[in-house]
């Protein structure tokens, strides 16, 4: 057990290794496609996720309803939601998709209304506002307007909320949250494999494909740091602290703009922290 303090840094790195995955993914130049640069980043982070499911699960027996959940939480946070959200990455910058991904929640809440669980005045206000943060940078001046971007950071928002809603029921099921990341990496890597058949990624080597293996190992402590996280403060507390993403992307994003090409300006900013706030008066 961590004490509070540690918890809570635990928490707030979720977002800090997501939003410098994001920046890693934008700042990469090599020649992949969106679906080859998630198979790479899978690959890359999957000695980390099976070193903390040795440590964290052991590989102790879980009910077959919670590993059917898990795999399709895999298949629709990897395979739907993190390839698209590269497309989106790609097209809107780091700021623009990490900000549209907070849309999850969102969808999350509606996920959770047709399973019977009530919404609060606080919910739908802390929507309206995560909402508005992603108008701003669907039709923001200085952020490139781009329907395919807008599009894919929205299938990337419906494919993470759909991941976490179906990992969930699965720990209810008789899972375990470190045995439901074990399994949706491996199966978004057997997909992703049999997807490819068998076709030579190209740079995977090379030294422009570096970010992207950074950017893999990243997101594979997030994840990791998440389920850490939750086992201790709860989802009320972990959701806000976590989405702290879009202010992490769009700050790096503009840290780092000779690499990234990307000039978030003051909507960026703006947007970021709107979204965050919306995060968090959800949680209330």
């Amino acid at each position: 057990m961590l004490d509070p303090l540690a918890s809570y840094v635990v928490g707030v790195g979720v977002g800090i290794l997501f939003g410098a995955h994001d920046v890693a993914i934008r700042g990469s130049r090599s020649g992949m496609d969106a679906r080859h640069m998630t198979l790479s980043t899978l690959l890359s982070g999957y000695p980390v996720v099976i070193l903390f499911s040795v440590i964290f699960w052991g590989f102790r027996s879980i009910s077959i309803e919670s590993i059917a959940l898990y795999v399709i939480a895999g298949l629709m946070n990897f395979s739907v939601g993190r390839s698209s959200l590269y497309v989106a990455i790609r097209s809107l910058g780091a700021s623009g998709a990490s900000i549209m991904l907070t849309l999850s929640i969102v969808i999350g809440m509606i996920l959770g209304i047709s399973a019977g669980e009530r919404i609060t005045p606080t919910q739908i206000m802390g929507a309206g506002l995560i909402l508005a943060a992603s108008i701003m940078i669907a039709w923001g001046e200085r952020i490139r307007r781009d329907p395919r971007g807008i599009a894919a950071g929205l299938v990337a928002s419906l494919g993470l909320a759909l991941a976490i809603f179906l990992s969930r029921l699965g720990n209810i099921s008789g899972g375990d949250p470190f045995a439901g990341a074990f399994i949706a990496y491996t199966t978004a890597i057997a997909f992703e494999t049999l997807a490819s058949r068998g076709a030579r990624i190209p740079g995977l080597l090379s030294r422009s494909s570096v970010p992207i293996h950074i950017a893999g190992v990243l997101a594979s402590l997030g994840q990791v740091a998440r389920y850490v996280a939750l086992t201790q403060l709860g989802a009320s507390i972990v959701t806000p602290l976590q989405n702290i993403r879009p202010v992490v992307a769009t700050t790096l994003t503009r840290v780092f703009s000779g690499r990234t090409a990307e000039d978030p300006g003051l909507k960026g900013y703006v947007a970021a922290l709107l979204a965050f706030i919306g995060v968090v008066v959800m949680a209330m």
